[in-house]
């Protein structure tokens, strides 16, 4: 009796699949699998001939997923982490004994808050596994789908697929950026004041470089912000606050900013201080994964200990 796909299909190779589906190079993926580069594409010719199909073809700058990739990459990743939990399955968790890669997306205003935080922690605790920081972009959701990225802390309430398991986490103040000598420094940061100044905004390729948080929030008050000065660097954006009258706002408070010239303040918005929540979010077939708790737990006692920082500042 002729066998089946899957009887012929050696497991070994799906963590080939994996990987080269995330690099879409064979050298990278050889080097990610301690492989060599002719050891690897053994393995692909191998996945051509279980699914009958060329899954990666040759191009110019490297490989192209086929649509039986795309299809595979897709369905693979929840049986494969069930499948991978049943057999790893192991009564006490061993952060310590952890290896491989952790990707984690955060939003551009939490970066500076979590990501040396959560380095740090993690190294400490699980010194082995590589922790790979990107920004959040509109690829995100699809990206944690398919598993290129692990988990994702972002604000404001995302619209996510069912997929995917979302806690909240405590609320964080908007803040604004000026100078010192700025003539709004004494003062209260209303609306007003984002349509009366030049504003100077974080611009993200791949995030908000069609329209930024601040210009939709703007107007959905009937208020036209006047934008001048766009960067996807903080430090640049600062340093032009430091010698201008532009302002900067931000989702969170940015960190280890020098506040020699600099300034920060609350935004108030219908005489209300701006707070954004903030959301961790991963696939659900990560649900009873220890690692995953114990970064949620980091996160969250990260953003808490912030949370009640900003209860005594203004």
């Amino acid at each position: 009796m002729n066998k089946t796909p899957f009887e012929m299909l050696d497991l070994n190779l799906i963590t080939v699949f994996f990987t080269l589906y995330e690099e879409l190079n064979t050298h990278k993926a050889a080097e990610r699998l301690n492989m060599s580069q002719p050891a690897v594409s053994r393995a692909l010719q191998k996945l051509r001939d279980a699914f009958n199909d060329p899954i990666f073809v040759k191009t110019r700058h490297g490989l192209s997923a086929t649509d039986k990739a795309h299809f595979l990459a897709q369905r693979l990743p929840n049986t494969w982490q069930e499948l991978s939990d049943i057999i790893n399955h192991v009564e006490q968790f061993e952060m310590s004994e952890l290896t491989g890669r952790l990707n984690v997306t955060l939003h551009p205003a939490l970066i500076g808050l979590l990501s040396d935080k959560l380095f740090l922690a993690l190294h400490k605790v699980a010194p082995k596994v590589e922790l790979i920081v990107s920004v959040w972009n509109n690829d995100t959701e699809e990206d944690l789908l398919t598993g290129k990225q692990d988990i994702a802390v972002t604000m404001l309430s995302p619209k996510l697929s069912k997929e995917m398991t979302v806690k909240s986490m405590p609320s964080l103040h908007a803040r604004v950026y000026l100078n010192k000598q700025h003539p709004l420094a004494s003062r209260t940061i209303d609306e007003q004041a984002f349509a009366t100044y030049p504003l100077a905004v974080l611009h993200v390729p791949g995030w908000n470089e069609n329209t930024t948080y601040v210009e939709r929030y703007l107007e959905r008050l009937e208020l036209t912000p006047k934008i001048v000065y766009r960067s996807p660097h903080p430090d640049s954006l600062l340093n032009v606050v430091a010698q201008t009258e532009l302002l900067h706002a931000a989702g969170a408070q940015y960190h280890d900013v020098d506040s020699s010239q600099v300034l920060s303040k609350r935004i108030y918005i219908e005489n209300k201080p701006v707070k954004l929540n903030s959301y961790f979010c991963h696939h659900y077939r990560h649900r009873n994964k220890p690692l995953f708790q114990w970064v949620f737990d980091t996160v969250n006692q990260i953003i808490s200990h912030q949370h009640q920082i900003e209860k005594t500042t203004k």
